[in-house]
């Protein structure tokens, strides 16, 4: 069956996310006009502070900077920025722009080897003192060379892991 070029478009929007997360974006980029409307730039502003945040939220379903990229671009359309400010504080923050690019990108490549390191120490360890003195060397270790997003996107990581793993067997799933 040939697809069309709408069909195509809707298909590869935000890429492989489940569709009900494009539809939230899609509301988002419809609901901002019409709350710059009716409620102004101050409390829209804030709404759209909350929708970046909901996209960093669910960074592990979709890489956020797809959806944030099109929240800031919709901002800058709808004049509630320039792009010089834009330009302003992306030059100002790169460094913190780099560090979010490479370390989520990092974070995701290395999912299987944190959970397989914490899983080693999990059924390696049979006494809960132990363990939790381990968990918390470990948590240590990883702050003294990482910043706290990095450490926190690390926990996330290994402990949706260690839900996928819960799920596969309590479903009976191999």
């Amino acid at each position: 069956m040939k697809k069309t070029v709408p069909q195509a478009l809707i298909q590869n929007f935000l890429n492989h996310t489940p569709t009900w997360y494009k539809l939230t974006i899609l509301g988002f980029l419809i609901l901002n006009p019409v709350l710059l409307m009716t409620i102004g730039s101050f409390y829209t502003g804030w709404v759209l502070i909350l929708e970046f945040i909901f996209t960093l939220a669910l960074a592990l379903k979709s890489y956020p900077l797809q959806p944030g990229g099109l929240l800031a671009l919709e901002a800058v359309l709808l004049g509630m920025t320039t792009p010089a400010t834009v330009y302003h504080e992306a030059l100002n923050n790169f460094q913190v722009i780099l560090l979010l690019i490479f370390m989520v990108a990092g974070i995701y490549f290395m999912k299987d080897l944190l959970l397989f390191l914490f899983t080693k120490i999990l059924l390696g360890v049979h006494s809960k003192i132990v363990l939790g003195l381990l968990f918390s060397i470990m948590g240590a270790f990883l702050s003294a060379f990482l910043d706290a997003l990095t450490v926190t996107a690390v926990i996330i990581a290994v402990a949706l892991g260690f839900y996928n793993i819960y799920h596969r067997v309590a479903s009976g799933k191999s």
